[in-house]
């Protein structure tokens, strides 16, 4: 059987390419995004400990708090 697409176009499919950066910069973006999370969680826990008072005292609503509270860790909270 023959194979009608040029060499070049066979090797097109991500899976059949090289990584950028091999495996030691694979591992620093996972470190680097494992490190972003535990941030999240550990911002989200003292915003969690905070009252009416300090959400009025940093100019955000209760329903801003509860919106940031329930967005899952691993989401990037939206632009300003």
């Amino acid at each position: 059987m023959t194979s009608f697409a040029h060499p070049t176009l066979r090797e097109f499919h991500p899976s059949r390419r090289p990584a950028p950066g091999g495996l030691g910069q694979l591992l620093s973006r996972t470190a680097a995004t494992l490190r972003l999370w535990r941030t999240r969680v550990h911002q989200k826990h003292l915003l969690a400990q905070l009252g009416e008072r300090d959400w009025h005292d940093m100019g955000v609503s209760q329903s801003d708090v509860y919106a940031e509270l329930n967005r899952p860790f691993w989401r990037a909270p939206p632009p300003c």
